[in-house]
């Protein structure tokens, strides 16, 4: 199983219809995964994943620290995300 939490949220500066949405991982065992990932997108009712990386320094903004494995998902607004919600992915292949 998989854990995230929402640490960011934001409008979209180039389509204000849009939320940037970024995601931390708290636990996982590869959250490369295309699995996951496509998994997040679902859970998070989002359109698009727009990166998966581990951030390389501090973000504070968006909540991030170095070393971090996070997701950013661009999402109609209305989506329901709020900053510090956690969820769960369940990997049931």
């Amino acid at each position: 199983m998989t854990e995230l939490i929402i640490t960011d949220v934001r409008r979209s500066a180039y389509n204000g219809d849009f939320d940037l949405i970024t995601a931390m991982f708290l636990s996982t065992e590869n959250p490369e995964n295309s699995r996951l990932l496509s998994m997040a997108k679902e859970r998070c009712n989002c359109i698009l994943v727009l990166e998966s990386a581990t951030a390389e320094r501090d973000f504070p903004p968006i909540g991030l620290r170095k070393g971090d494995q996070f997701v950013r998902l661009w999402a109609r607004c209305g989506h329901g995300l709020k900053v510090g919600e956690e969820m769960r992915l369940n990997d049931t292949r």
